[in-house]
């Protein structure tokens, strides 16, 4: 979620709430796919399909660029690399 101008509430706010109030979903793997207009990705735990997730092109690449920062800011802050599914899997 992206912080506007318009949206008076902290992005910590927002998250806190989320934490509180909203269902929660463990997953250890996906598939995804992407059609003309839309993506998706079919969230699985331990091999079981949990959830369907649609996205609009737009928010799909959104989605990725965020999770991208937050996973290389982590390593700075951290000195940690976070391996990929693939990396672990060819060790």
């Amino acid at each position: 979620m992206n912080q506007t101008k318009n949206n008076a509430q902290p992005l910590q706010q927002v998250a806190q709430e989320a934490f509180e109030n909203a269902p929660s979903l463990y997953v250890n793997g996906f598939v995804s796919g992407i059609g003309a207009t839309d993506a998706y990705i079919v969230f699985q735990t331990n091999g079981q399909t949990t959830l369907v997730m649609n996205l609009s092109l737009s928010l799909a690449k959104t989605l990725g660029q965020s999770l991208t920062t937050q996973v290389e800011r982590f390593e700075k802050q951290t000195g940690q690399a976070v391996l990929t599914m693939q990396q672990l899997t060819n060790q």
